[in-house]
């Protein structure tokens, strides 16, 4: 069956980050190059998106040094065939989702966010994502938190404990309806607002955002230690579809 017209998506992977936590020296890969179970966390991230027929083209977003190389991966991974645009992200996430955001086609219904960094990302959590943006006009994919939650201002004692039980931990894909998603990235530009959370501009300025329940498994590259996770992770996967 075709597509319906309004979860026709174009998905923005953005992987413009200095990769700072993770990389031992300066001369170490970014996230985005690092080769898990025989593929990059690009590739991995994009893989899924390519595996679902709604996501129509990919946008990269890259660190300006990177451009040449994502480039070059692109040209020849099979996991990359959708991409349509390559563009230098910016000095905050806002900026470099705002380029990305104004790359893709006029044509298309919604947009995808995706942290380039979290490469355990399914299909069916993509697809299940879409069709509820394509519903509600908004989807943002978190999971309960499930720990204690403490606050502390001085780093060194807790002072207070969080209610969990309305905590989410938000994940990605955030997928909006593009007109209007490009519509609060001005406003937030008009503002000065520059969050690190891509639901924090919709609801700053329309409201809540509804949740699509995703998956523990998908994390975000961070440290070395999450590097070692992932791999297993996909090792995991692997097994589990050989059986």
């Amino acid at each position: 069956m075709p597509v319906p017209e309004n979860q026709r998506t174009a998905a923005v992977l953005v992987a413009a980050g200095q990769s700072t936590r993770l990389r031992t020296t300066p001369e170490g890969p970014r996230k985005p190059f690092l080769v898990l179970e025989g593929l990059t966390v690009l590739e991995h991230a994009a893989r899924a998106f390519d595996a679902v027929e709604a996501v129509v083209e990919l946008v990269l977003v890259g660190n300006a040094a990177d451009l040449a190389r994502l480039t070059q991966l692109a040209s020849h991974s099979p996991h990359l065939k959708k991409v349509s645009s390559i563009v230098p992200g910016g000095e905050l996430r806002t900026d470099s989702v705002r380029a990305g955001v104004a790359a893709i086609r006029p044509d298309l219904a919604l947009v995808a966010i995706h942290d380039a960094a979290r490469p355990l990302i399914t299909p069916y959590t993509i697809e299940r994502a879409i069709a509820l943006a394509a519903e509600r006009g908004a989807a943002v994919v978190a999971v309960p938190v499930v720990d204690t939650i403490k606050t502390s201002s001085d780093g060194k004692h807790a002072q207070s404990t969080l209610d969990r039980s309305v905590l989410w931990s938000a994940q990605t894909p955030q997928i909006f309806r593009v007109a209007q998603f490009k519509e609060l990235l001005e406003r937030a530009r008009a503002e000065g607002y520059r969050p690190t959370d891509d639901a924090a501009l919709y609801e700053r300025f329309v409201g809540g955002v509804p949740i699509c329940e995703g998956d523990p498994s998908n994390l975000k590259i961070t440290t070395p230690s999450d590097v070692q996770l992932a791999s297993q992770l996909l090792r995991a996967r692997r097994e589990r579809e050989r059986s």
